[in-house]
């Protein structure tokens, strides 16, 4: 048997302001999938794997609440340019949660800690 990794969904109280942050901040074209007044979500598919973000309550009972403090949930993204990356969040008006010589580290609007690095 052979798996393949396929994606990440993340739950969120407020899933189009979050893929609004991922569009604004890692430059992901999340588009919006479903009609207002039926189920909808924001996902981007990329060779095979999925990023999708689901409104909480309506995505399933045990992931309601979302649980802002939890690291359970880590995400990464590779940048190629720390200071301009560092210049973008400043125009942004985003404070980063933590830095050091290689990672940049932001909070989600659900206070996820959403990683860039240039490793």
């Amino acid at each position: 048997m052979q798996t393949t990794f396929r994606g990440i969904f993340l739950t969120s109280a407020r899933p189009a302001e979050t893929a609004d942050f991922y569009r604004r901040v890692a430059g992901l074209p999340l588009e919006q999938v479903g009609a207002h007044g039926s189920y909808v979500y924001w996902r981007l598919d990329r060779d095979g794997v999925q990023l999708a973000i689901h409104e909480a309550e309506a995505f399933g009972a045990h992931t309601h609440p979302p649980l802002s403090g939890s690291n359970l949930t880590h995400l990464y993204f590779k940048i190629d340019d720390r200071q301009a990356f560092l210049t973008r969040l400043k125009e942004l008006g985003i404070e980063p949660s933590a830095t050091d010589d290689v990672v940049v580290t932001v909070e989600d609007p659900d206070g996820r800690k959403v990683m860039f690095g240039t490793a």
